[in-house]
């Protein structure tokens, strides 16, 4: 099983140490990558923050199906 997946309005999460909560998707305040090897993320929501063992890239897809994160947009990078 994913670490998040959709259920109806909500996210069912799966942390790190196994333990299941369910957010709904509008409580969702930030996403973070937890290293630089982009495959866990943190969810904070509702003032809280949960690790979990997917990508953000993943998550974001959930929470905001069809949208794109600006990183994998055509457009040209940042010149700094």
């Amino acid at each position: 099983m994913d670490a998040v997946r959709r259920v109806g309005s909500y996210l069912q999460v799966q942390d790190g140490d196994g333990c299941r909560h369910l957010l709904r998707v509008t409580s969702v305040q930030a996403l973070s990558d937890t290293d630089p090897l982009r495959n866990e993320t943190f969810i904070t929501a509702a003032g809280r923050t949960i690790r979990v063992l997917q990508p953000l890239d993943q998550i974001v897809e959930l929470i905001a199906p069809g949208e794109r994160l600006a990183g994998e947009a055509e457009e040209p990078a940042w010149p700094f």
